[in-house]
């Protein structure tokens, strides 16, 4: 599982916990997030799938599903066309593979506001008007822990990557999971993905935006668990 820009492993504690019983769940955390080292130098897109095709060399995993959400969707995507034999299949959430047009907003946050003001601004902008409050606090908490080192070369290598025109080329079953209300990559954007890649299934969650995978966990788990069900076993 493969967190957004502004986020790290800890937004994947609902999938952790609710799909554990049935598979083996690991939840990264990308260079310069987290518990990971920042990065020594840039990183694009690519670099990020190679450290995590690595980190499945490092525990041994020859073929794994690859969960990504947001940024992760587009790392996802490209582990699977560098290193196809090594992805089983994929599950697409509330992502894009279109080059990303926001990142001179995202340096000059990072660069005039403390995380920690820069989560309390963003952090209401991932989820329905509606969210609960204990929700936005989470996720303000989250990426508040964002560095600036990490979240500047993502921001950075979104903006240089589009994979829009290899999406014909995704092979594997796929599973495309769109909040319906995400303000941030809107659902056509995933209606268009799912659309792009053949055979893929499109699953929308009701009432959720951004990050469906904590605003509604037990929807997303459930369309997840479906999904993985339905595959052969690795």
């Amino acid at each position: 599982m493969l967190h957004g820009i502004g986020s790290s492993s800890r937004s994947f504690r609902y999938q952790l916990a609710g799909l554990s019983d049935a598979f083996t769940v690991i939840a990264w955390d990308a260079p310069g997030y987290g518990k990971s080292d920042n990065p020594l130098g840039a990183l694009s897109m690519a670099d990020l799938a190679d450290d995590a095709k690595r980190l499945l060399d490092n525990l041994q995993i020859q073929r794994a599903h690859v969960l990504g959400v947001s940024m992760g969707g587009v790392i996802a995507q490209l582990l699977y066309h560098r290193h196809p034999e090594r992805t089983a299949s994929l599950i697409l959430c509330d992502t894009t593979a279109e080059r990303s047009q926001r990142v001179q907003q995202r340096i000059e946050a990072i660069d005039t506001l403390t995380s920690r003001q820069l989560a309390e601004q963003r952090a209401p902008q991932l989820v329905r008007p509606d969210a609960p409050p204990e929700l936005i606090a989470e996720l303000t908490d989250i990426m508040a822990e964002v560095r600036p080192a990490g979240y500047r070369n993502a921001a950075l290598a979104l903006g240089e990557t589009d994979l829009t025109e290899l999406l014909g080329q995704i092979s594997v079953p796929t599973l495309v999971v769109h909040g319906e209300d995400d303000g941030v990559v809107p659902l056509s954007v995933g209606e268009a993905l799912a659309r792009a890649i053949p055979g893929a299934e499109l699953r929308t969650i009701k009432h959720a935006g951004h990050v469906a995978n904590q605003e509604q966990p037990q929807a997303f788990n459930q369309v997840v668990r479906a999904f993985l069900t339905a595959q052969r076993p690795l």
